[in-house]
């Protein structure tokens, strides 16, 4: 995936090493996935970039998404605050077992040996496939919000 000699716009310093950046958003309702998006370069689209390209377009006026810190945009996202934010981290937890669910399918876990414009469509297989699980029994827990 990372072309030769290093370029640093496809460094993860998350990973540190070549990756892709994709965004994924749950329903707080539900834990349905509700947005991917992605397959760019690490080192040259952080979280909020990526977000900022497509997501927000996406939200109502005056609607937020729940995010962590690396979405540093009030006007779009608010983030948990202190102890009070139960339920936020919470939703954002829950979030987490879902990128867990997506690594178990081992083409977003290691490294990838196929040419790089196959990646997303890997990642989106992946995405509805494990919506599926979700729509057939294998639900996220629920948050009350």
């Amino acid at each position: 995936m990372e072309p030769s000699p290093f370029n640093p716009k496809w460094y993860s310093h998350k990973f540190h090493g070549p990756g892709l950046r994709y965004e994924l958003a749950i329903c707080i309702q539900t834990g349905d996935i509700v947005w991917a998006y992605g397959g760019l370069p690490c080192g040259e689209w952080s979280d909020l970039r990526l977000a900022r390209d497509v997501f927000i377009f996406g939200l109502r006026e005056g609607e937020k998404a729940i995010a962590d810190r690396g979405y540093n945009d009030p006007n779009f996202f608010d983030f948990p605050n202190g102890n009070n934010d139960g339920k936020k981290k919470q939703v954002l937890a829950r979030h987490e077992t879902l990128n867990r669910r997506l690594k178990q399918f081992d083409c977003l876990q290691q490294r990838f040996r196929h040419d790089l414009y196959l990646h997303p469509l890997y990642f989106h297989s992946v995405v509805n496939l494990t919506q599926m699980m979700i729509d057939h029994g294998e639900t996220l827990y629920s948050v009350d919000f």
